[in-house]
């Protein structure tokens, strides 16, 4: 099975990940782009990914989940949804682009990659779960979970 675990930052994606392959080894693991790209992922003044930010973080989980397209046990941290719902959560915080055009050219390109995966597992922002960490925006949190649900949870 190819499963990615989605949810916004914080909600223990790590941690359940980290479990599942202490009990599962035979699953291979697929790190979330942003922990890849790291420092090649463009970020506003609040710390939050650009439109080009996040246009690098697809051009590299659309791709990683293609590839694994043909692996039978795969876990991914993050799936390419969860981009666009950082993106919806933007709001107009991207100077020079519309989030809404950044989702009309990047939805299609999400949808048929999730063809490569058997599985969404999706973790919520626990309502009186973590507080997060120093400094971050716990409206953009609120609002990528929000995004997050809609397009996971129909």
């Amino acid at each position: 099975m190819r499963l990615a675990v989605s949810g916004s930052h914080g909600t223990g994606k790590s941690t359940l990940i980290a479990a599942f392959l202490a009990k599962r080894p035979e699953y291979l693991y697929e790190p979330e782009a942003f922990e890849t790209l790291g420092d090649d992922v463009e970020l506003n003044d609040d710390g939050e990914p650009t439109a080009d930010g996040l246009r690098t973080l697809l051009e590299y989980a659309v791709p990683a989940v293609e590839s694994r397209a043909s692996e039978a046990c795969v876990v991914f941290e993050r799936s390419p949804v969860d981009y666009l719902a950082y993106a919806a959560a933007s709001r107009s915080a991207w100077r020079g682009s519309s989030v809404a055009e950044f989702l009309s050219a990047q939805v299609p390109i999400v949808k048929a990659s999730l063809r490569g995966l058997d599985l969404i597992a999706y973790l919520p922002v626990s309502p009186g779960g973590l507080g997060g960490r120093p400094g971050e925006d716990r409206g953009f949190r609120r609002r990528v979970h929000r995004s997050l649900w809609r397009a996971v949870c129909p």
